[in-house]
């Protein structure tokens, strides 16, 4: 459980002002929101952030729900086709690259102080990047377990350099202190250019190279991120945490307490814990696979993760989809959690409904808005 003193340390002590006010196009977000932060006086990022949709002011004045900024931008940003960073193998872990023309490094600038900004405004966010981001932002050295988790191949050939491979090994494999690192041959030692490796040298070379790949590569641009990170959030809170810790506020926590969400969540109009289609409705749910429950709060709330202050936090509201056929499926309001669910009138088996819901959450996403 979160302290009460997180909110003083992490935010310091902003003057009571009005918040800060973002006005965006959706079909422009990120290029949008990197203009005004990068314009905005940064003694407004500690202030609560407001966000308005230009597409929508003439229907309301009011913010937007804070959350549906964030899934929306982090999702821009964190998609590969933003070229903004390099994927490990399996495309499930992100890290800065190791090359960026000057010109763009004010953009890992802005990046670093929008995460400042969601963790200033206690919003988790999609954050795909090893634990070793968390590590250095607390000053925590890379080690040999974050190359394992970031990329497991890469870590078990390091592993076998150093405790498998005899001088023979290294004499025929004649391994050089050089690495293949995002699409780059570098040399390790700038001193010895095309330096063996050796029984004498293994654990140097594993060191350099983890070295190079999380610190050395990306010295400017993550220094950047950071910069922008700590415009926003107190060093001195931040630095409280352990790196474990810091990722769990940042990014969420797994959750696996699904009956603990049955009773937080509440009912609207004619539905009820006694209604025919509520009780089918969890039935269907208890039979779901945990995959497919991450994925069904995926489709409620836009994240498969939750606060780590917990499920208190994604309180579940079901409602009827008005207007509904048999033909439709249910749906979402990400931004409350809220899930609009067709009447049993509509979905008359059981197996009906648990068809269309799988349907919906593999297939289509919740809505961002009302």
């Amino acid at each position: 459980m979160v302290e009460p003193e997180f909110e003083v340390s992490l935010r310091g002590n902003p003057e009571a002002a009005p918040g800060f006010q973002l006005k965006l196009r959706r079909t422009h977000l990120v290029e949008d929101t990197f203009r005004h932060l990068s314009s905005a006086d940064h003694s407004l990022f500690k202030r609560q952030l407001l966000v308005h949709f230009k597409e929508e002011l003439e229907f309301t004045s009011k913010a937007v729900n804070q959350q549906d900024f964030f899934i929306n931008v982090f999702e821009e940003l964190m998609d590969p086709g933003s070229k903004m960073f390099m994927y490990n193998e399996g495309q499930t872990l992100a890290w800065f690259p190791a090359q960026v023309d000057p010109p763009r490094l004010e953009k890992y600038f802005l990046f670093g102080v929008l995460c400042g900004i969601a963790l200033n405004n206690y919003n988790i966010i999609n954050l795909p990047f090893p634990l070793v981001l968390f590590k250095k932002l607390v000053n925590v050295k890379p080690s040999y377990e974050d190359m394992k988790e970031f990329e497991p191949v890469v870590a078990r050939s390091l592993n076998c350099i150093l405790e498998d491979y005899t001088s023979e090994d290294f004499e025929k494999l004649d391994l050089i202190f050089t690495v293949d690192w995002d699409g780059r041959k570098v040399e390790l030692d700038s001193t010895a250019k095309g330096k063996p490796v050796s029984c004498f040298n293994k654990k140097e070379f594993v060191d350099t190279y983890i070295d190079y790949a999380f610190n050395k590569s990306v010295e400017k641009l993550f220094e950047e991120f950071k910069r922008g990170f700590f415009k926003v959030c107190s060093r001195d809170g931040v630095e409280f945490f352990q790196p474990e810790e810091l990722r769990g506020v940042m990014v969420g926590q797994e959750f696996t307490d699904w009956d603990v969400m049955k009773q937080n969540t509440v009912y609207e109009g004619e539905y009820s814990e006694t209604h025919p289609t509520i009780i089918t409705f969890w039935e269907v749910f208890d039979e779901l696979t945990e995959d497919e429950k991450k994925r069904f709060l995926l489709f409620l709330t836009g994240l498969d993760r939750v606060p780590i202050i917990g499920i208190i936090k994604v309180k579940m509201t079901v409602a009827i989809l008005p207007n509904a056929t048999e033909l439709h499926f249910p749906e979402a309001l990400t931004c409350h959690s809220i899930l609009l669910l067709p009447n049993y009138r509509r979905y008359p088996t059981k197996r009906t409904l648990k068809s269309m819901l799988l349907a919906a959450i593999y297939h289509t996403r919740g809505f961002w808005e009302e």
